[in-house]
């Protein structure tokens, strides 16, 4: 009796911070995949002049190969005939040229690389639980922001967040 009444005392402890721990990796994904992106989104706008735009008011997931931003930095998909001609992509494009003189398409990250970024936190059955990380820039392309949907932390922190002018993820109770 005392053995078991010790093994629930030690779940006790045990189980909460495991969920905590598990938690917190899965935000440490999230930020790890924001910075592997700020790399390839810096990279992208020293060739291109620009970030790729994708308008506010519709982020898109970066890990959907039809999207604008996921086009723009793996570049055209010249296996699928809609989107050869790199549909929403205006700039990284067989067509350009980029500053140093390339030739478009590039191809900043692997496809396999994009489509692996996605929020840890999905199909928890609340609100953007489509487990997408989202994009969308400046109409101009000079600015841009990556956002998660986490769910509440406890701290009332909902999403996380990554701009260009941050070199760190930040959490918000709204969305960016």
């Amino acid at each position: 009796m005392v053995v078991i009444a010790i093994i629930i005392i030690l779940a006790a402890i045990a189980i909460p911070n495991y969920l905590t721990m598990t938690a917190r990796a899965k935000k440490s994904r999230i930020a790890s995949d924001m910075a592997t992106l700020a790399t390839v989104l810096e990279t992208y706008k020293t060739d291109w002049g620009q970030y790729p735009i994708v308008a506010a008011t519709t982020p898109e997931g970066v890990s959907v190969h039809t999207s604008k931003v996921y086009m723009a930095l793996v570049g055209p998909d010249f296996t699928s005939p809609e989107t050869a001609s790199g549909v929403g992509n205006d700039l990284n494009v067989v067509a350009n040229t980029n500053a140093i003189g390339e030739k478009g398409p590039i191809n900043y990250i692997k496809a396999g690389t994009m489509t692996s970024i996605i929020d840890p936190f999905r199909g928890t059955g609340v609100t953007h639980a489509d487990g997408l990380v989202y994009y969308s820039s400046s109409t101009t392309g000079t600015t841009w922001i990556l956002k998660a949907y986490t769910g509440d932390d406890g701290k009332g922190n909902l999403w996380l967040s990554r701009t260009d002018a941050t070199s760190t993820v930040s959490a918000s109770p709204i969305e960016p």
